[in-house]
């Protein structure tokens, strides 16, 4: 029962401080835009939207700060800050720097092999093992802001194949239903978009439900008196 509980605090931890952080910077930095003079006017200054973007993306590292934190109590690490650091760093650049990445990879992915391999499927081969690198840095950078490597690699395995896994099995069965990405209509219906917004969730609950497990239990075998029921 206690096992469980734990998994469910770690789902919503990691749902509320990531996805939470991620949303309210865009919020407030899309109300900055608005708010700005002459945001309607094309093409837009790039000093209109530097900070509305910091903003944003300082939600994003907000968001991976507090998930490190509050993943910490599990552990009862008592460095917030650097469990905040670790929480940051492990999440926002890796996140960043693959989003950038597939916006270059994905249209010479389509013409090179868009031919032989349809785009759902094209779609399924680089999300999963982006579903993959995203939880598994994060959750390694958790692991070492514990100061545990051998935790720390543990989860960068298991937490990166259980979310990808959480991914894949959304991504199959959204198909199944008829949520197809490259399908007719796809476009209208924002079939990719969907696709990639339920994964990801479906992935960060399960990783972060496996996180919260395995930080848990290590935590324990060190020391049992924590954790007691």
């Amino acid at each position: 029962m206690a096992s469980t509980r734990t998994m469910v605090y770690g789902a919503v931890v990691t749902i509320f401080s990531l996805f939470g952080g991620l949303l309210l910077g865009v919020i407030i930095g899309n109300i900055i835009f608005e708010l700005t003079p002459g945001h309607t006017f094309q093409p837009l200054n790039p000093a209109q939207i530097v900070l509305p973007s910091i903003v944003a993306l300082g939600g994003f590292f907000a968001g991976g700060a507090a998930w490190g934190v509050l993943l910490g109590r599990l552990a009862h690490a008592t460095d917030r800050r650097r469990m905040a650091i670790a929480g940051a760093l492990g999440f926002a650049p890796i996140t960043l720097a693959l989003a950038l990445l597939l916006q270059v990879i994905e249209p010479i992915a389509l013409e090179q092999f868009g031919a032989v391999i349809p785009l759902h499927r094209l779609f399924t081969l680089l999300f999963v093992p982006t579903a993959f690198l995203i939880a598994g840095v994060s959750a390694w950078a958790i692991g070492i802001g514990l100061r545990d490597k051998m935790l720390a690699q543990s989860l960068l395995r298991r937490v990166g194949f259980a979310a990808a896994i959480a991914f894949l099995i959304i991504n199959l069965v959204m198909e199944s239903a008829g949520w197809v990405v490259g399908a007719p209509n796809a476009a209208e219906r924002f079939t990719m978009l969907t696709v990639m917004f339920v994964g990801d969730l479906g992935a960060a609950m399960v990783g972060g439900a496996m996180m919260a497990r395995m930080i848990t239990k290590q935590s324990r075998a060190i020391d049992p008196r924590l954790h007691r029921t």
